[in-house]
């Protein structure tokens, strides 16, 4: 009897303690809480962009993100290197609601904005997409199958999208013990895969595990793209007035930082 109640738990908890009858969307929440995109947020990075046939890309970035309402607003400054100047822009994300991205524009010496901007729509240049950052929720991939699957002695969650962008599907592998994405292939709608990406260096945040490099490659022409994170708080006090568009349209005409992370607490 306590052999069939043993196994019976076995069942019931999978790998350490993970439930397999998660679905699609509940392994998405759980990577999303594991990659804290709920939380406040103050970092610095560096990205860099090989282009085959291009001049490569490498920036510094900084960014501010907290809820507003329902809406989530993310601030950015990114300069690049050798550069004086910087681009300053703000991110809004509502929920069911297509995105905004307001940016400084240097000539007109004002805010503009992009309107109508989806999760799958390039950022920054890059090789990611604004879903493959968690700036947006990967909404699309709560739709599918999920399984188990051995590699080099580890088990992962593995879920697999349903078609959606150009996509035939996204495959996204995950680790159970934290919750975080491992490696996620994209495939085009004849069944090839063309691009990889991985989450890499693991680091404590606060206590808990966190990703500090993002890694992306495009397996067709081989560029690739790559996000480490210099500095990372969560659930800091953000002041709201960081946020604001005339504020920040102030500080930039005085010459002030405006994408300050020394106020963040």
């Amino acid at each position: 009897m306590r052999r069939l109640v043993a196994l019976a738990l076995f069942a019931f908890a999978g790998p350490s303690g993970a439930q397999p009858e998660l679905s699609a969307d509940q392994w998405v929440s759980r990577m999303g809480e594991a990659l804290r995109v709920g939380a406040t947020m103050a970092a610095s990075a560096h990205v860099d962009a090989k282009r085959p046939g291009d001049e490569d890309l490498s920036f510094d970035m900084e960014l501010l993100r907290d809820r507003d309402g329902a809406a989530t607003r993310t601030l950015f400054e990114m300069r690049e290197k050798g550069d004086t100047g910087s681009a300053v822009s703000e991110l809004v994300v509502t929920p069911g609601q297509p995105l905004t991205n307001w940016y400084w524009d240097l000539r007109k010496r004002r805010w503009l904005s992009v309107k109508g901007l989806l999760a799958t729509d390039p950022f920054a240049d890059t090789l990611f997409r604004y879903e493959d950052l968690w700036l947006a929720d990967p909404a699309s991939r709560r739709q599918g199958s999920v399984r188990w699957v051995e590699d080099a002695g580890h088990r992962f969650a593995e879920l697999q999208s349903e078609p959606y962008h150009y996509y035939q599907r996204v495959v996204t592998r995950i680790d159970p013990e934290t919750g975080l994405p491992v490696r996620v292939h994209f495939y085009d709608n004849a069944g090839a895969k063309i691009r990889e990406q991985s989450y890499e260096s693991v680091i404590d945040v606060d206590g808990r595990p966190f990703p500090s490099v993002v890694r992306l490659r495009d397996l067709t022409t081989g560029a690739e793209s790559t996000v480490t994170w210099k500095s990372v708080h969560f659930g800091r006090a953000i002041p709201a007035n960081l946020f604001d568009l005339s504020a920040i349209d102030d500080r930039i005409r005085k010459g002030v930082d405006p994408v300050p992370l020394s106020p963040v607490k």
